[in-house]
């Protein structure tokens, strides 16, 4: 049978059962090998894949999930999208069977923007995997990743800054309104970018992974050099 690919009467026969947006087995296992078969949630980071009692069988226990639905009767679907982007990895998550199924059945909780988060985190944390960096400061590995969870978004802007400027360990907190004179050493962040900004740098602060060296008006801070090497820094 033929079927007209325009996006309302894909939507249209995805609303009679006839269409969901499936990922090919190849995205699946993309999503995967991106968290090194570990569920992207950041509480629990479950590993999916494991040997069986025989000694050639494969157990797994991941699902690759639709951020937004395969399907108009599903959580979180986005009618804009079409059905290319909606079965691609852009589109995916990977889960325990658990997580996967908790995430479909709180759309409210779980937002888009909250498993993107997760997703974002996951790959992060798989990829200091990778690069040993957790293995430098084992003592610290644990409180990481736990930083990792409680503030990716942050943790990725200070990794793409020593990227950047490698020797800087200098931070100052700002909001986009003020006016200050910058020296030009300093790693800038931004409480308009950064929800809860003061918290997150008081809980660096309380793991001794920042210093507070506030001495005027301007909140400023050093990175410890764990921090600084497990981010990137040669």
């Amino acid at each position: 049978m033929f079927f007209s690919s325009t996006r309302l009467e894909n939507r249209l026969l995805s609303e009679v059962g006839q269409v969901r947006d499936e990922f090919t087995n190849a995205t699946k296992e993309e999503l995967a090998n991106r968290v090194g078969f570990r569920c992207s949630n950041p509480a629990c980071r479950q590993p999916t894949r494991g040997p069986q009692s025989d000694s050639s069988g494969i157990v797994n226990i991941g699902v690759a999930a639709h951020i937004t639905a395969a399907s108009p009767d599903g959580p979180r679907y986005d009618p804009t999208l079409t059905a290319e982007q909606r079965r691609s990895a852009e589109n995916g998550i990977w889960l325990c069977q658990t997580d996967g199924k908790l995430v479909d059945s709180d759309a409210v909780r779980y937002t888009v923007e909250s498993l993107r988060a997760w997703k974002v985190a996951a790959e992060q944390v798989a990829a200091r995997e990778l690069e040993q960096r957790l293995h430098l400061n084992p003592e610290v590995a644990t409180v990481l990743k736990r930083m990792e969870r409680l503030m990716p978004g942050l943790l990725a802007e200070m990794r793409q800054d020593l990227t950047d400027s490698p020797l800087r360990r200098e931070v100052v907190l700002l909001k986009r309104r003020w006016g200050y004179g910058a020296q030009g050493n300093e790693l800038v962040y931004y409480y308009d970018d950064h929800e809860d900004l003061d918290d997150k740098l008081q809980i660096l602060a309380n793991e001794h992974l920042v210093r507070e060296i506030t001495y005027n008006n301007v909140k400023r801070y050093t990175l410890s050099e764990k921090l600084a090497e497990y981010l990137g820094a040669p």
